[in-house]
C-alpha cells in the first residue's frame, strides 16, 4: 500500500488543537454534528458529506439537490437530517440510511438556513425570498409562512423550547415569532449591517448575533435589550454557537479566525487560528470538548477544547 506524503495527507501539519481535518468536496455552507456528537454533516457543491467524528471518515454522500448545499441540521433524535440549497428547495434525508424522504418546495429563492423544532415536528426555512417557511415534517407540508418585507432571511432558530423562532435578518436585525401563531413579537436593533446569525443560549436567556459589521451582541432574549458588543473581528462575523453550558460563544469570521467568547464578562477567552480562508461555520459538539469550523478554503477543522 502507498504511504500518503505530508503533501497529501490531510492529516499532516495539522494546526496547534486541531484533531482532524476533513476536506472531501468544496465546503459551501454549514455544518451540523449529530445530536450524539458521533457524526458530522457538511454542506457541499456536490451534496451533502457525513463524517465519522472520531476517524474523520466520510461515510456518506446525499446527493439530490439541483444546485450546491447551503444549509444542514441534524433534527434532535438523530433520525433525519434537512439540508437547503440554492436550487431554492429542502429536502429532508433518513439520516441511518441516507435515503432522500421529502423534496420541500415554495421559497421561490435560495434556501441559506434551516432549523428543526426541538420536538422535530416542524422544520423551519429561511430565504432570501423574504420568508421563514414552516414545514410538517412527517407530511412535507407547509404550516405557515413568516413573511418580512423587504429583507432577506439570512438565519433562523428555535429557542430551547421550540416557543419561539429567531432569525438573522439582511435589515440588520433579529427577528422573533412566536412559533405556534406565526405572529412577530419582536426586533431586536442595534447592528448596523447585515445580519448572518443568531442563536439562543441553551437556557434560553440570551440571543447572540453576529454581523457583517463585524460585531458580536448578546441581547436579553425576553426584554431585546443588548447587554454586550463584542469587538475584535477584522472582518464579517458569519456564524455564532454557544457551548452546551453556555459559558462560552463561538464566533466565525471572514478574517480567518474562530473566537472564543466568555459570555459571562463579554471577553475575549482565545481566538483560533488555522484556516487559509474565510470561516462560514462553527458548532460545538454536544459534549462541548470539540468545536468544528468550517472555511472557505474547502476543509472543516476539528478542535480539541479539552
Amino acid at each position: 500500500m502507498e504511504t500518503l506524503n505530508a503533501q497529501n495527507d490531510p492529516q499532516a501539519n495539522l494546526p496547534e488543537r486541531v484533531k482532524a481535518r476533513l476536506d472531501q468536496g468544496n465546503l459551501t455552507g454549514d455544518i451540523a454534528f449529530s445530536p450524539d456528537g458521533t457524526q458530522l454533516a457538511v454542506a457541499c457543491d456536490i451534496g451533502v458529506w457525513v463524517y465519522d467524528v472520531d476517524s474523520g471518515i466520510g461515510l456518506n454522500l446525499l446527493v439530490e439537490h439541483k444546485e450546491y448545499v447551503r444549509c444542514v441540521a441534524f433534527s434532535s433524535d438523530g433520525n433525519a437530517i434537512a439540508s437547503g440549497s440554492i436550487d431554492n428547495t429542502v429536502v429532508l434525508w433518513d439520516a441511518t440510511s441516507g435515503a432522500p424522504t421529502a423534496t420541500l418546495t415554495g421559497h421561490t429563492d435560495a434556501v441559506r438556513s434551516v432549523a428543526f423544532s426541538p420536538d422535530g415536528a416542524t422544520l423551519a426555512s429561511g430565504s432570501p425570498d423574504n420568508t421563514v417557511r414552516l414545514w410538517d415534517t412527517s407530511t412535507g407540508k407547509i404550516k405557515n409562512t413568516l413573511t418580512v418585507e423587504q429583507f432577506s432571511i439570512r438565519s433562523v432558530t428555535y429557542s430551547p423550547d421550540g416557543s419561539i423562532i429567531a432569525a438573522g435578518s439582511g435589515g440588520d436585525t433579529v427577528l422573533l415569532w412566536d412559533a405556534a401563531t406565526g405572529q412577530h413579537k419582536a426586533t431586536f436593533e442595534g447592528h448596523n449591517h447585515i445580519v448572518n446569525a443568531a442563536v439562543y443560549s441553551p437556557d434560553g436567556e440570551t440571543i447572540a448575533s453576529g454581523s457583517t459589521d463585524r460585531t458580536v451582541r448578546l441581547w436579553d432574549a425576553i426584554t431585546g435589550e443588548a447587554t454586550a458588543t463584542l469587538t475584535g473581528h477584522r472582518g464579517y462575523v458569519w456564524s455564532v454557537a454557544f457551548s452546551p453550558d453556555g459559558a462560552t460563544l463561538a464566533s466565525s469570521s471572514s478574517d480567518g479566525t474562530v473566537r472564543l467568547w466568555d459570555t459571562k464578562r463579554g471577553k475575549l477567552k482565545d481566538t483560533l487560528t488555522g484556516h487559509t480562508g474565510s470561516v462560514r461555520n462553527v458548532v460545538y459538539a454536544p459534549n462541548g470538548g470539540l468545536l468544528a469550523s468550517g472555511s472557505e478554503d474547502n476543509t472543516v477543522l476539528l478542535w480539541d477544547l479539552t
